[in-house]
């Protein structure tokens, strides 16, 4: 078999080539790759895919008429047609899947291939199914993971603290591809000034949001789906939904003031455990100052008083001063937004993390 030289930050390692990895994505993703082949989407929610043949890594995903057909019936069920691959990859990459990784690694007990989750969502996950039946599956699923990588510091300090193993659990921070952005010269038609705010993630909070901006001279857009907005009400006169698809967010992104990113208290446990973070890292790229809620995800991305300014989860008056601070005050805004594109540009780009996500591929291949 032929070998292939990696030069990584952490260490040089002769691999062997033609690694296998199916990507297990938790919604679909075929019609976002073909349109990011064409230059009409970030690879942002691609999480590495497109770059794994940069590393001499064969990446493939599982996406069909039968995974389609299942995911109508449930969620839960969409990955089971894995089952068929197992023989056709050395490791599996999971964004989903716990129903069919407690199948393959708990009770078919099967070494081979590796399952690596992709841990957006276990902490509230593991939370919300403390006991019963259905918590001693969802545990034992992600005990015996060969890995789990999560994209923030806060998720691997949770896993560390119920026990899971140091040496399966990986924090690589996410990455963006910076450049499509300063490529995208799409202008949005809106003449007027305006804040934006946009994400689709179950966690967020556009009700507070709305009670905020109510009577400010502050027009707000919101890019969302239907059932981000069914508990808000009427929308007052400064507040317009837009229900876009993600390759239509960037024009008005970087036409924007700022953005407020605004999510739930993290105790009520829904969504995705990082809520907010694609969004916050492609405003910090388009050097767009953030208003966003506190979470403890937000550990080593963001930094208030420097990239934007953090308020606490449900709290109007809170949000409001924050928003009128960068609204009157412009010069703040810009200097803070540069503040966190150069940042994004030196740690979180998708080059970074394509590189370490490569790295925990081969090595956890190997055990």
């Amino acid at each position: 078999m032929s070998l292939v030289i990696v030069k990584s930050h952490y260490y040089d390692k002769i691999y062997q080539m033609n690694l296998r990895v199916l990507y297990l994505f938790a919604g679909q993703r075929r019609k976002l790759y073909e349109e990011y082949k064409n230059d009409k989407a970030s690879d942002i929610h691609l999480v590495g895919f497109n770059r794994m043949a940069d590393y001499n890594i064969e990446a493939t995903f599982l996406e069909n008429r039968l995974t389609e057909f299942l995911r109508k019936i449930s969620f839960n069920l969409t990955q089971l047609p894995v089952l068929f691959r197992l023989h056709s990859c050395d490791v599996i990459f999971s964004g989903s899947g716990i129903l069919t990784l407690f199948i393959v690694k708990y009770i078919l007990r099967l070494k081979k291939p590796k399952w690596i989750i992709y841990n957006t969502y276990l902490t509230n996950l593991l939370k919300r199914n403390s006991s019963g039946f259905k918590g001693w599956v969802v545990k034992k699923a992600i005990f015996s993971a060969d890995a789990i990588m999560s994209p923030s510091l806060a998720q691997q300090d949770f896993l560390r603290s119920i026990g899971f193993p140091t040496e399966k659990n990986y924090y690589v921070p996410y990455g963006i591809d910076y450049n499509f952005y300063d490529k995208d010269t799409r202008v949005s038609e809106i003449s007027e000034r305006f804040i934006f705010s946009t994400g689709r993630d179950v966690g967020r909070d556009y009700k507070t949001l709305i009670e905020a901006v109510k009577g400010l001279p502050v027009k707000l857009i919101i890019a969302a789906l239907p059932r981000n907005l069914e508990n808000v009400g009427e929308l007052p006169p400064n507040v317009k939904v837009l229900y876009l698809k993600r390759t239509e967010t960037p024009p008005f992104l970087k036409k924007s003031e700022f953005v407020v990113i605004t999510t739930i208290p993290e105790g009520k446990m829904a969504g995705s455990d990082c809520s907010g973070q694609y969004s916050l890292l492609e405003s910090m790229s388009c050097a767009k100052a953030v208003i966003t809620t506190d979470r403890a995800t937000l550990k080593g991305y963001f930094k208030g008083d420097e990239d934007g300014i953090i308020v606490a989860p449900e709290n109007v008056a809170e949000l409001k001063e924050a928003i009128m601070s960068l609204w009157n005050n412009p010069q703040k805004a810009k200097i803070m937004g540069e503040a966190g594109r150069n940042k994004v540009r030196s740690q979180f780009t998708m080059e970074i993390f394509s590189r370490k996500l490569a790295e925990i591929f081969r090595e956890v291949s190997t055990r």
